[in-house]
């Protein structure tokens, strides 16, 4: 009531609403008055140092309610100035809050530590995309007119992890990362402009809009590099129909942390994400891999809606000029979706993925369940043909007497196996491989989160005539 009082109402420019507020005020006034009929205008001086203390008021700062045990708030012509530890929607902060004479916005200074449980309550939340507590630091200049005001953050992304909160970026906690940006709300929507992450290999600028619930309306990306030596954009725009169309051109970009998640799948907590529907449109000259392998020319096309895989095309070269391919097909046997792919150099994808590097060429197709909103479990089939395995000691042992054997590795005619895919684990059941010296049975399990194997199986020494049990 008193900061409302006409004498100050002009010149503070703080409005607390008595029905929302509340605390205790003890304050010190100094206060330098003439008295007489001729005072001049505005020769009245004073300075006032108030503690408040037990303080709280809903809607005071960017719409979130305001605590504090104490404050300690500093007065005078010149201006005011707020200090202290506050509690920013349940999220302990400090702030320095001030205003100079002349001018109509108040200058806000926020420190704070956002952990998981700040970020839901403040309505930011990247869900299993980053774990851990990001310090932050604020500054905006506030005004009277109720609306939110620009933001300037500055977030160190050192502390966290992080996990495909772009797509393809792993950041393990205490790797340097830094992000800064302007943020804007409107009850519409936010806006992140001027965005800009840098640390650990990764340069990404540009901005990103989203809706009330924290979906992607729009985002552009004119440099998205997220390890050393990426050169590639990314657009992304939601369509009337809820559809968020992605697109990506580069001539390099770095697939292996990309490889890595996909084929772990997420981990548990991921798999009760909502699943948006979008379009994948990308186009990249060179993406590298593992163990020196690329893929060159990528063509990469999906349509995903309600969860489920709608179109599906992968187009690319890989090994020695070998294609590989893919798509969404119905299965003639028994009229099943499946997604597919094939290559005439399984060897040089199974480096690529990093799945088994000495495996060289080979024909291989994979058949596989498409995923589903519930993350079901995937089963499929895999397929390879006349390929040669090099530098497994054990496996050399076994066909080290095998009459006419070759000195460049083991040479295989045949591998078949059954697979189950679940988010973060492969189960391989049923494997069999076979060729003149030696035949091999396979299977067990792969823990891809925790970069864990364990396969067991049993070889058969062939030799030649022992051969005819597998017709």
């Amino acid at each position: 009531a008193l900061l409302a009082s006409p004498g100050l109402r002009d010149s503070v420019n703080v409005a607390l609403d008595p029905g929302t507020s509340r605390g205790n005020v003890a304050a010190q006034v100094m206060l330098d008055m003439p008295i007489g009929k001729n005072a001049p205008d505005n020769a009245t001086n004073y300075v006032v140092t108030a503690d408040l203390t037990n303080f709280g008021a809903d809607n005071l700062m960017m719409g979130q309610k305001v605590e504090a045990s104490a404050l300690r708030v500093s007065a005078s012509n010149d201006g005011y100035q707020v200090t202290g530890d506050i509690k920013l929607n349940g999220t302990p902060a400090a702030i320095n809050l001030s205003k100079k004479k002349g001018t109509t916005e108040s200058d806000l200074r926020l420190q704070a530590n956002i952990d998981e449980t700040a970020r839901r309550r403040l309505g930011i939340d990247f869900g299993g995309a980053v774990a851990g507590t990001i310090p932050v630091k604020v500054s905006a200049k506030l005004s009277d007119d109720g609306k939110d005001p620009p933001m300037s953050v500055e977030a160190d992304l050192t502390p966290v992890k992080i996990d495909n909160l772009l797509p393809g970026w792993v950041k393990p906690a205490g790797r340097p990362a830094h992000a800064t940006y302007t943020l804007t709300k409107t009850p519409q929507a936010t806006h992140i402009d001027d965005l800009v992450i840098a640390g650990s290999g990764a340069n990404v600028r540009g901005s990103v809009e989203l809706d009330g619930s924290g979906d992607i309306i729009a985002a552009n990306f004119p440099t998205f590099s997220l390890s050393e030596g990426d050169k590639a954009t990314l657009k992304a725009e939601r369509a009337n129909d809820g559809l968020l169309h992605v697109t990506m051109r580069g001539d390099v970009f770095d697939g292996t942390k990309f490889v890595k998640s996909s084929l772990a799948g997420g981990a548990a907590d991921k798999s009760k994400q909502k699943q948006t529907d979008l379009e994948l449109d990308i186009k990249l000259g060179t993406v590298i891999g593992n163990n020196g392998e690329t893929l060159r020319g990528l063509d990469f096309k999906l349509t995903r809606r309600g969860g489920h895989i709608r179109a599906f095309n992968l187009n690319a070269k890989i090994g020695r000029d070998a294609p590989l391919n893919g798509d969404l097909r119905v299965r003639s046997r028994d009229n099943h979706q499946v997604v597919y792919f094939e290559t005439s150099d399984a060897g040089a994808l199974f480096r690529f993925t990093d799945m088994y590097p000495r495996m060289f060429g080979g024909r291989m197709w994979v058949a596989m369940d498409p995923p589903t909103p519930d993350h079901a479990p995937q089963v499929g089939t895999l397929s390879i043909r006349n390929f040669v395995v090099r530098g497994e000691p054990g496996l050399e042992r076994v066909v080290s007497g095998a009459p006419g054997q070759a000195s460049g590795g083991v040479q295989f005619t045949e591998m078949h196996c059954e697979f189950t895919r679940v988010p973060g684990r492969m189960a391989v059941r049923d494997g069999i491989v076979r060729g003149p010296a030696v035949g091999v049975t396979i299977e067990g399990h792969s823990e891809h989160l925790k970069d864990d194997v364990h396969l067991r199986g049993t070889f058969v020494p062939f030799y030649g005539l022992n051969n005819m049990f597998w017709q």
